[in-house]
């Protein structure tokens, strides 16, 4: 039945290595059960509830890209979103973690109607090539500069180091040396040189221990919990009315889009790398894929969590050999287990966490290495970087690339009557929608 629903044999494959290859992409993706958890946590949100809730909507959307997608994908909350709704926007008192996840709602019904009417293809022309490719690395900058000051390393206000007297900053040092090491370690077997699977994982949990001896963490009195109650703390709270407010439109519009670029990249970057793009370089299956993120960020924010996505660490188990959905399925019951397992992961410090954070952020910096670098086109990027480095206000930040590329382009049109010079309607519009933020 599996062979023949999922078309092993075709595809060369067979069950074990599909279900060895769904364990390793749960592996490299793990962490985000505590990390979001955490980031929910300093938002006012249950963290018990939170994971539960991680755990339950990963499982969920992973076993739809299983069945109706049937591809090798796993899906979670997304990084970059959910730190700037925890920090960026219930942190600074702009609105209620209840807003915060409304968003979400709204955005994932806006992303449903763009992909069943076919227009989210007509959306990549509106934002200009540099800022798309390069919103990724505003979002790793973002998502570093949060984690170097929850970490300790820094003084919140960044005017110097932070207290390393301090036994949880002493750790968070030694989780970053733990990091550091596994995440770029590679153990040669027969010539070639294989990465650690699951290293931020392991990096998370290795630190953690050490934390227990150090004095800095305490086991709970029990590591499995069959008590999913505190779900009903987090789900079906959002305030979808409560989104719809001058000043939650920039940060609304960079849901959607950020949600529709990730999610494109990544499917593209992990259908080539399964051998899954036709011989033009398109991925047929897409639009399935499109329609179960926008679904899950939608049901996400209704039980109380942010986007869902596509996870580019689905990338190890394809290099492990998946190549069907059921690796996806295998991911999806690794994940509905660790719904039972939430005290040891709410055991975990920010400690723990931050050093992976810090490296994930540095990671996605290397989407720079895509971007146009002459002047012109490279000036809104940078400030957009500038902007989002100098003020921890990433949304803040996008409005200025996306408001100083119109404008760029506006004196290009002028001085050289160059047509194609000229913004489109589209790059207008959302010009205009993030110009909000600069006067609320």
């Amino acid at each position: 039945m599996l062979n023949s629903y999922f078309e092993l044999e075709k595809k060369g494959t067979d069950v074990k290595t599909e279900v060895m290859a769904g364990i390793t992409t749960f592996a490299t993706m793990a962490y985000i059960l505590v990390v979001q958890s955490s980031m929910m946590a300093d938002a006012g949100m249950n963290p018990k509830g939170v994971l539960i809730a991680t755990g339950l909507m990963s499982a969920v959307f992973t076993l739809m890209s299983a069945f109706y997608s049937k591809v090798p994908f796993a899906l979670a909350p997304g990084m970059g979103t959910n730190a700037i709704m925890a920090y960026s926007l219930v942190a600074t008192g702009q609105a209620t973690w209840q807003v915060g996840v409304g968003m979400f709602v709204v955005s994932g019904g806006i992303l449903i109607l763009l992909t069943l009417f076919r227009v989210r293809e007509d959306m990549v022309r509106v934002m200009p090539k540099n800022l798309k490719v390069g919103i990724g690395a505003a979002v790793g900058i973002f998502l570093a500069r949060m984690a170097v000051v929850n970490g300790g390393y820094v003084l919140k206000d960044f005017s110097g180091l932070g207290d390393f007297s301090q036994p949880s900053v002493q750790l968070a040092v030694i989780g970053l040396v733990i990091t550091l090491v596994l995440d770029y370690l590679r153990i040669e077997v027969n010539g070639k040189k294989y990465p650690i699977r699951g290293a931020y994982l392991i990096s998370i949990l290795l630190t953690t221990l050490i934390g227990v001896f150090m004095g800095v963490v305490k086991f709970p009195s029990s590591i499995v919990s069959f008590d999913l109650s505190a779900l009903g703390d987090v789900a079906f709270k959002a305030d979808v009315k409560g989104v719809f407010t001058l000043a939650n439109m920039p940060i609304l519009i960079f849901f959607v889009l950020s949600d529709f670029f990730s999610t494109m990249g990544t499917s593209l970057g992990l259908a080539g790398k399964a051998g899954m793009l036709d011989e033009d370089g398109n991925f047929p299956g897409i639009s399935r894929v499109f329609l179960t993120d926008a679904v899950g960020t939608c049901i996400g924010g209704i039980f109380g969590i942010t986007n869902i996505q596509t996870f580019v660490e689905s990338a190890s188990g394809i290099e492990a050999g998946g190549r069907t959905g059921l690796t996806a399925v295998s991911t999806g019951v690794m994940f509905l287990l660790s719904m039972f397992f939430s005290p040891l992961f709410l055991m975990i410090p920010s400690a723990a966490t931050s050093p992976v954070l810090i490296l994930i952020g540095a990671s996605m910096l290397e989407v720079l290495k895509d971007v146009d670098f002459t002047p012109l086109e490279w000036t809104p990027l940078a400030l957009m970087l500038l902007t989002t480095a100098f003020t921890g206000d990433f949304v803040l930040g996008v409005a200025m690339g996306v408001i100083i590329n119109v404008l760029i382009s506006l004196v290009q049109y002028i001085f050289t009557s160059d047509k194609a010079k000229m913004p489109s309607i589209g790059t207008f519009l959302m010009a205009a929608v993030m110009s909000i933020k600069f006067f609320v």
